[in-house]
């Protein structure tokens, strides 16, 4: 132990000679190159796929810098939910938008009808979207991050 160690001090001994981190190979050395033979290299590797495979799954589209400062915002649970399955109206719907926000919408996500209302002002709240509300019917969803079509 060193002299100003203490007893339960957990060091390590300094190593007494440090091995290089590159080993130089001179031109006489009798191993060869194990890039002398690239054709039995490549065999020996396993082809390299260049594109993955189409997922069945959908996506929801939210930007990263925006997905941020929605976080920022301290939005409700509720509030995202609402905010892909918004997201995947406009999916389905081919990129139409604005979209009725219907019961089966919001069924989707599992919220009650007063909730979901309180979602949609937080999300309008944060300049997400905008909405149309309509006497006795659903109410016109347009959301702001993409192209009104």
């Amino acid at each position: 132990m060193d002299r100003n160690s203490k007893p339960g001090d957990r060091r390590r001994a300094a190593p007494d000679r440090v091995k290089p981190a590159l080993r130089l190979v001179g031109a006489d050395a009798a191993a060869g190159s194990p890039f002398d033979d690239l054709d039995a290299l490549r065999q020996a590797l396993p082809p390299v796929t260049t594109r993955r495979e189409r997922s069945s799954e959908t996506f929801a589209r939210i930007p990263h810098a925006r997905g941020l400062e929605l976080g920022r915002r301290k939005l409700s649970g509720a509030a995202w939910g609402v905010l892909i399955v918004l997201d995947r109206l406009i999916f389905m719907g081919r990129g139409q938008n604005p979209v009725r926000f219907t019961y089966r919408a919001r069924e989707a996500i599992g919220l009650s009808r007063y909730r979901t209302l309180r979602a949609l002002e937080q999300l309008v709240d944060a300049g997400v979207i905008s909405i149309e509300q309509r006497p006795g019917r659903v109410p016109l969803v347009t959301h702001k991050w993409f192209p009104i079509r």
